[in-house]
């Protein structure tokens, strides 16, 4: 008869024989499919350095749950086999987990999530991967010693829906259970800021761990910072859906024929459709929420085009769904849905989301992309608050929403601290005040000051562009506005351009004290890293620069 130690070390065998065919299988399908089944390697080495500073912090720590935060496309389901993988292998006997007792759930209803992490994971772990649909046979009750991972924790989290209703029916919802009973949870999303505040409020039980972006990976940052993020409008006219077409694909693309890929409702469908026919550009529709089939693959990124495509689809190429990187190559300018109320979770995990990735090269090496349309405010505010989760940001999404000033309003889930039994809550943190370095800019009411300073710290002074109103306009990533002092200030850090290049760098900001009033102009000068010093002292010494208003900082 088996010893519990033997025991222990047969199952460790187990995982390790069954992680190494799955990484056999991996190379084969990767390398006589031409790329587009499995990957370079089945396991980073990124996803393997995560994998082990998180099994660590659940070593060394009274941790019971972790929030994995990641950008769109950065490599989860790799991450989460090796989390298991090392669970279940880890060298003290006191701390395995069985695989048996391993679950990878999620919220989503999403047969080919489930479908794809099954024919990825190793053999021992197959029979433990649920969607949303399958939660109620994913035999939780009695789980001890547990390691629970929910992908996409931020789908299908809402009180009372399934997954609350599985969890909370095994009694895994109670910190009580938690600790008596070993199970740890590993939660993951790259939308994660609704869920990050709720976690917050469970202490000690609770770690943020950010997942590393290796320097190959391309994403929403640099796809706005390349100018490759335009604002998307709606395509529901014959002159929109028209002009999208010509600028974005036929004047942008000419004979570099491409597939274009743009968001519709069955109305707006119709209407891309027909400007497609006057424009000459092939149309395809797939109303599928999977996958495309093997024939769409071959027409539409394998075939040698002739001609452009615009491929319409509706719940298709969001979350979970890859695009890989030979994909990528062949398509073009992308067009997201419209909406007059801006949910960002939504546009982050859309067409932006899927194109981002592991190519950077190819794009620094020359390879046209995009535009790519969508919300620009969603992408600076995803950006902003993935940084600073608790910070002085705002952002929004389907019950959850944070203004300017950290004020907060969300629906429950089943993460909130009313559903943890058991659980002391913490108060969520005050966010500390956002000042831009006073040194950073200089303000003047005087148009010819402004341009005496500008002219002597770059030599260079561009010219207002006015509103037929008579108000001076600012575009920022191509919208223009008549923006307000404190908006311009704000906005400061944000004009040095990129490091490499000029591109995108401004010298100063027209703007308005009042913006109802075009008589209270003001000149925000930005004052850039690596300016003359002593140009900067002899401007200073000749003209005063205003103070930003005390009430308004």
């Amino acid at each position: 008869m088996l010893t519990s130690s033997e025991l222990i070390s047969k199952r460790r065998e187990r995982v390790i024989a069954s992680y190494i065919e799955a990484n056999n299988i991996n190379y084969e399908n990767y390398h006589t499919s031409g790329g587009t089944k499995g990957t370079s390697e089945y396991i980073y080495s990124n996803q393997k350095e995560d994998a082990h500073k998180i099994i660590e912090i659940f070593y060394t720590t009274d941790c019971r749950a972790i929030s994995i935060q990641k950008k769109t496309k950065v490599g989860a389901d790799g991450l989460m086999i090796e989390i298991a993988k090392l669970a279940t292998t880890h060298i003290d006997d006191d701390f395995i987990v069985n695989p048996d007792n391993v679950r990878i759930l999620t919220g989503m209803s999403n047969v080919m999530w489930e479908k794809d992490m099954i024919d990825k994971t190793p053999y021992c772990f197959k029979y433990k991967i649920f969607h949303h649909g399958k939660l109620p046979k994913s035999d939780l009750k009695n789980l001890k010693n547990a390691l629970i991972i929910i992908d996409e924790v931020d789908v299908g989290d809402k009180e009372f829906q399934s997954l609350q209703r599985t969890l909370e029916g095994a009694g895994l919802l109670d910190v009580i259970h938690m600790k008596e009973n070993n199970n740890r949870f590993v939660f993951i999303s790259a939308t994660l800021t609704k869920q990050i505040y709720e976690l917050y409020r469970w202490g000690d039980l609770h770690q943020k761990y950010k997942m590393s972006i290796p320097a190959s990976y391309f994403g929403h940052k640099d796809f706005l910072e390349k100018d490759l993020i335009k604002e998307f409008y709606s395509l529901s006219s014959k002159e929109k859906a028209e002009q999208w077409i010509q600028e974005d694909i036929l004047d942008n693309y000419g004979t570099d024929y491409r597939v274009h890929l743009v968001r519709v409702t069955a109305k707006i469908a119709e209407t891309v459709q027909k400007a497609c026919v006057r424009k000459g550009v092939s149309f395809r529709i797939n109303t599928s929420a999977d996958r495309l089939s093997d024939d769409d693959i071959e027409e539409l990124f394998v075939t040698p085009l002739r001609r452009h495509i615009v491929l319409a689809v509706k719940g298709f190429f969001r979350r979970a769904n890859l695009i890989p990187n030979n994909w990528k190559l062949r398509i073009g300018a992308t067009h997201e849905l419209y909406t007059k109320i801006v949910d960002n979770n939504v546009q982050i995990q859309g067409f932006p989301g899927r194109m981002t990735g592991y190519w950077r090269n190819y794009i620094e090496e020359g390879h046209k992309t995009g535009p790519h349309r969508t919300s620009i405010k969603a992408i600076e505010e995803y950006n902003k608050i993935y940084l600073d989760p608790f910070g002085i940001n705002s952002y929004q999404t389907a019950g959850f929403k944070k203004d300017i000033k950290g004020n907060i309003s969300a629906n429950p889930t089943m993460l909130s601290a009313k559903n943890i039994k058991n659980l002391v809550a913490v108060d969520l943190p005050v966010p500390e005040k956002e000042v831009v370095d006073i040194k950073s800019y200089r303000i003047y009411s005087d148009r010819e000051i402004a341009k005496n300073v500008c002219s002597k710290l770059y030599e260079k002074f561009t010219p207002l562009k006015m509103n037929e109103d008579g108000f001076a306009i600012t575009s920022h990533h191509g919208i223009s506005k008549v923006m307000s002092l404190v908006e311009a200030v704000k906005l400061v850090p944000k004009c040095y351009g990129l490091e490499d290049e000029k591109r995108g760098r401004r010298l100063y900001l027209p703007c308005y004290e009042d913006t109802a009033d075009n008589t209270s102009i003001r000149f925000v000068i930005i004052i850039h890293p690596g300016t003359d010093e002593s140009k900067i002292e002899e401007c200073d010494s000749k003209f005063t620069s205003l103070i930003l208003p005390s009430d308004a900082e």
